[in-house]
Parts: structure tokens; sequence; C-alpha cells
């Protein structure tokens, strides 16, 4: 199995429920991620990455309900001015820690 296989190569399309987020301006809270996110179908798990302090890390990983979710969420949201900072969106293997929504 090569690395785009495992990782889900934008040129390979396979069915993802899994979303990873990066460069998350730190000013932006889980509440404000999971709201602007909840627009575009159930979420199973949301977890935003923290350091020891509670601040942001700048990543998360959401898991949505459907492919389809995923899918519009991805498209929609990649690029997008959050904040001050461009946010990076990208599909992602199953993750298995995280709040559960």
């Amino acid at each position: 199995m090569s690395n785009d296989d495992r990782h889900g190569s934008s040129s390979c399309p396979s069915r993802f429920t899994s979303l990873y987020l990066a460069n998350l301006d730190p000013q932006i809270s889980e509440e404000m991620l999971i709201q602007m996110f909840s627009g575009y179908g159930k979420m199973i798990r949301f977890v935003l990455a923290k350091d020891f302090r509670g601040e942001s890390r700048g990543f998360a990983f959401i898991e949505f309900e459907s492919t389809d979710s995923a899918e519009h969420a991805a498209k929609h949201m990649n690029g997008r001015l959050i904040g001050e900072k461009i946010l990076y969106v990208e599909r992602t293997p199953k993750f298995h820690e995280g709040q559960d929504i």
C-alpha cells in the first residue's frame, strides 16, 4: 500500500470522514470551530490540540458521521481566512481519541 493510499491522496478518490485542520489562529476557540463546521453535517468527534497551559497548538481533528459532510467541509473551508490565518483542511485517517460530540 502506498503512502498516498493510506493518507487519502486527492488524486485517489476514496471515502473519508475525518479531517485534519492546520494553521489555526490561536484566538479561535473549540466552540467557534465546532460552530463553523457543524453546518456541514453531524460531527462525531472533535479534538483541538492544546499545550500544557491549555492553549491551542494550532491544529485540530474532526470526524463527521458521513463522507459527504467531510467532503463538503474540506472543500468549502480549506483556504478560508479564519481569524488572522488561512485555514488548511485535509482529509486524514480516522482517529480514536477526543471529544465525542
